[in-house]
């Protein structure tokens, strides 16, 4: 699945560009600012194939259970130390006994320095040796065999033998004298150039350990927000098929609020859901996406049972806006957003696209013709699952004996003074109509009618 920003963004996935991130105290369980930032660009990368999904799934949950088992505080600290100390411009202390010995008298804090740092190094493998051999019983995938394969060089580096042995020994000279093998150029074991230019440099090994630490704190934050909701493994299905279905569905903030079964039908393109305002469309659809995209994460998903087939990428349209500063009314802003779902459906992409309240920038008769165009259009896709939240009932009374459309809608119970809002999800058609009862409610409706002699 292609990852689209801006679909992120209005599911609270990813943070938008004012910084909100409704889903962080989901999604973020990561120990330091460089994990962090590692599991937003994991959860940038949703997966392809049902096989690497599958994967997926099975790591995630053991990567939940080791995460707790892991001392991430000392494990991070010392990884900002190693990767600051690799970054450093201090001289590289000389690799002959000799010189080394003149430059310590001379140089008595630098070299004091390096030492510590190239202790803090030999801890720090000394930690991964342990995290590494857990990481290898493990379930894996292509993404995270990276982070195994990382851990795994760094720690039976032929190099860090003689790190190890110096640390060992307690010998400050010699420990000094491996300054360069760690942060020079390509060397062997013992400090001396390596002539083959094919072996890494272990600097590079290690700065590559330090980022995998970084991406296993971020695999796990999945793993652990995965399990935390409470939500089932989702069944896949191939790619273009539309058949998707959700028993007990919930959006994963609210996994005590109502849950709703929704099944499309692999003829069933489109659903087309009405409801009045208030009624829960806009957390439905939003659901619905939220729940796409972590199958497509190998995660859970907030539900009692899931059948989701695999896209090309997921589009959502649900807070476009104006933009005064090129010029761009609502309207046109929509039209925009629509031409880029459509286009991809036209180019035969698989696609999985969510419009709320669609063409609300136009006047009811456009707005009507617009999205009646549009339901009928991608009905008629030969791929892909879309769903329309409209209060426009005419269009979906047009569009019960369309082939490839399901309309359902928001059930509301009005046989009180107010409204009861169910939250629930229902095939057909709503027939609500809340707007000048809520206007009455509020009491607005009689102080108008007042003012205008009407009462």
């Amino acid at each position: 699945m292609r990852a689209e920003p801006t679909s992120l963004a209005e599911l609270g996935l990813l943070p938008d560009t004012a910084g909100q991130w409704p889903l962080a105290t989901l999604l973020d369980h990561t120990h330091a600012r460089p994990a962090h930032d590692a599991l937003k660009r994991l959860i940038a990368t949703p997966l392809n194939a049902i096989a690497d999904i599958e994967a997926r799934q099975r790591l995630l949950p053991a990567l939940a259970t080791l995460s707790p088992q892991v001392r991430w505080s000392e494990l991070h600290g010392l990884a900002v130390q190693v990767s600051r100390y690799l970054a450093s411009n201090y001289v590289l202390l000389p690799t002959s006994p000799v010189e080394r010995a003149v430059f310590a008298l001379r140089n008595r804090d630098i070299v004091a320095e390096l030492t510590g740092q190239l202790r803090r190094v030999d801890e720090l493998l000394r930690q991964c040796v342990l995290l590494q051999l857990r990481l290898a019983t493990l379930p894996s995938d292509a993404a995270f065999e990276r982070v195994t394969s990382a851990f795994s060089n760094a720690v039976r580096d032929p190099r860090v033998a003689t790190l190890h042995a110096a640390v060992n020994r307690d010998n400050t000279n010699a420990l000094a004298g491996l300054d360069e093998m760690v942060r020079g150029t390509i060397t062997d074991g013992t400090g001396s150039l390596h002539t083959e230019t094919s072996a890494l440099p272990l600097r590079d090994v290690l700065l590559a350990l330090v980022d995998a630490i970084w991406q296993l704190d971020a695999f796990c934050s999945l793993g652990t927000a995965s399990e935390s909701f409470g939500g089932i493994t989702p069944q896949l299905a191939p790619r273009g098929a539309a058949e998707m279905s959700f028993g007990g569905l919930r959006h994963p903030l609210l996994p005590q609020g109502v849950s709703n079964d929704v099944t499309l039908s692999d003829e069933e393109r489109v659903l087309f859901l009405t409801g009045p305002n208030m009624a829960g469309k806009s957390t439905l659809l939003r659901a619905f996406g939220i729940a796409i995209y972590f199958a497509h994460l190998g995660m859970n998903v907030t539900a009692d049972s899931a059948m989701v087939p695999l896209f090309d990428s997921l589009m959502v349209s649900i807070t476009v806006r104006d933009n005064l500063q090129r010029g761009e009314s609502l309207y046109l802003a929509e039209i925009r957003r629509v031409h880029t779902i459509v286009e991809a459906v036209a180019r035969g992409e698989s696609v999985a696209a969510i419009f709320d309240e669609v063409f609300r920038g136009t006047n009811i008769a456009d707005a009507t013709q617009a999205t009646a165009l549009l339901v009928q259009g991608l009905a008629n896709a030969p791929h892909g699952t879309f769903v329309i939240a409209s209060h426009l009932a005419d269009v979906a009374h047009d569009s019960t004996t369309n082939r490839g459309v399901s309309c359902w809608y928001m059930q509301v119970d009005i046989a009180g003074p107010t409204p009861l809002f169910t939250h629930r999800v229902q095939r057909g058609v709503s027939e609500v109509h809340l707007g000048m009862m809520l206007l009455d409610a509020e009491g607005v409706g009689p102080t108008l009618r007042r003012m205008a002699g009407l009462q």
